[in-house]
């Protein structure tokens, strides 16, 4: 139950966030910052201070994200470095400066992450004796994260939703 409780506090963030960065002024200039941070600032607002608001509210989140998971993790200072690698691939994949990318990215890594844990050591019985597939599979499973990064990154190099730089 517990843990349904954090996904649903999940998508009650990322709901928030989508609101606040889509149809409020301070997600208008983040966003008209992000793309032209001169004419923000030629416009009268302190660029400075709205990026400082920003970190602020990043460093918030991951407090909130801290405190929600250490019921059920344990709880150290390096306890996010784990997840850091592979949310680096989310956002890679989703497109950088993509909310909408970074969360479809999220959906796919989860679901290919998954699918390789229980799929991949089934697959390789057929191959292998079943003691040496389930451990072979459940090592080669992360892979497959970083292999459709890759296939991505081929097919589309600024990510999914990402936008075209010349």
């Amino acid at each position: 139950v517990y843990r349904l409780a954090i996904i649903a506090a999940g998508l009650a963030v990322a709901a928030g966030l989508y609101v606040v960065v889509n149809h409020t002024r301070i997600g208008m200039l983040l966003r008209a910052g992000a793309s032209n941070r001169e004419m923000v600032s030629a416009l009268g607002v302190d660029i400075g201070k709205l990026f400082s608001l920003v970190f602020a509210l990043g460093a918030l989140l991951a407090c909130f994200a801290g405190a929600i998971v250490a019921p059920i993790l344990s709880v150290d200072t390096g306890m996010g470095e784990s997840v850091l690698i592979l949310t680096f691939v989310v956002v890679v994949i989703g497109g950088i400066g993509s909310i909408r990318g970074a969360f479809l990215g999220a959906l796919l890594v989860a679901v290919v992450d998954t699918l390789g844990r229980t799929f991949g050591p089934i697959v390789l019985r057929s191959v292998m004796e079943p003691a040496a597939a389930g451990q072979t599979g459940r090592m080669l499973a992360p892979m497959l994260v970083y292999i459709l990064m890759a296939v991505i990154l081929f097919a589309r190099p600024q990510g999914l939703f990402g936008q075209r730089t010349s």
